[in-house]
């Protein structure tokens, strides 16, 4: 059944990319992967190569400029390193099918609380009736689990759209000391989960969890601070196989702890410098001796302003 959420027309022959390059290793890929017609016409075969038993596959969708900026300083809204491209403004449009096309194939979608405060409708469903359709066909609510992640709860906010939209499942990702902000914020609108550990995620918690229908699930883990690998474990336990994760920093830290699979990477050719927000700027820098590699899986092109790169990470 169709929601009643806002969505757009994407038009396949103004959209129609052309891949340039795949890697030898995508015709090993083990993980069957839901489609449609839509998305092989605009993108090809989007397939991935194998999925985790204590994890969601992860992966994120961002655009920067040539130089690795992904806001502009006067106008931070991040879609406007595509938007400003006038070169390909199609190229643009795109870019945003292709964070559509990975939320139609994810279970999970994860974002931030900042962009929660930045953008007040801001709701990570699927914009195209016809991918909606595909994921209810294939036995999947029409909307993926739109979940928030934040150190302490305190910089969401609570009166978002977000929940008060029936139609969109939310969950939030906090630490134990988070959970006490949720309760009193949202009260009995939220099922609130502790897990101290991996070995507390038991069939019980789970199917309690489940049976929480229409409630804002919020699962601690860490005192302070959210522990990655707990919370990824409890995620893959729930039923989260695949994971879209648009917040940049959240993104950035998964890379440092060797959680993050692929990065879809979008490149607008602009030209930005200066001081402009970088990926993973506010987080953890890597060394010259201790940093992740990646290998390209795959390059699309739109035209000769827009080229749309798909990275598989490898850690040492």
């Amino acid at each position: 059944m169709a929601t009643s959420l806002f969505k757009m027309p994407f038009d396949v022959d103004r959209l129609r990319l052309t891949r340039v390059y795949e890697s030898p290793e995508l015709s090993h890929c083990q993980a069957e992967t839901m489609s449609c017609d839509k998305i092989k016409a605009i993108y090809g075969d989007l397939k991935f190569l194998e999925l985790h038993q204590d994890r969601p596959c992860t992966y994120t969708s961002l655009v920067t400029s040539i130089d690795g900026r992904i806001a502009f300083t006067d106008a931070p809204q991040g879609p406007l390193i595509a938007k400003k491209n006038k070169y390909d403004p199609a190229g643009a449009d795109a870019d945003w099918f292709i964070l559509n096309m990975l939320r139609a194939v994810s279970d999970g979608v994860m974002l931030g609380a900042g962009t929660m405060n930045a953008e007040a409708d801001y709701t990570c469903h699927v914009f195209d009736q016809d991918m909606e359709d595909m994921r209810v066909e294939n036995g999947k609510p029409p909307v993926p689990w739109n979940i928030v992640t934040s150190l302490d709860a305190a910089d969401i906010p609570f009166g978002h759209v977000l929940f008060n939209t029936p139609e969109v499942p939310v969950m939030i990702s906090t630490s134990r000391k988070g959970l006490a902000l949720v309760r009193e914020n949202l009260g009995d609108a939220a099922c609130c989960v502790e897990v101290p550990g991996r070995e507390a995620v038991t069939d019980e918690l789970i199917a309690g969890m489940q049976a929480a229908q229409g409630k804002v699930l919020a699962i601690g883990t860490g005192d302070t601070a959210p522990d990655a690998q707990t919370a990824l474990y409890v995620l893959k336990r729930f039923g989260i196989h695949r994971l879209l994760v648009e917040t940049p920093s959240y993104m950035h830290y998964l890379v440092s702890q060797k959680l993050m699979d692929e990065l879809f990477f979008n490149y607008s050719c602009i030209y930005v410098g200066g001081q402009a927000l970088t990926i993973g700027k506010f987080g953890r820098e890597f060394t010259s001796e201790d940093h992740p590699h990646t290998r390209m899986l795959s390059i699309h092109t739109h035209s000769d302003h827009f080229f749309y790169l798909r990275h598989k990470l490898l850690y040492d």
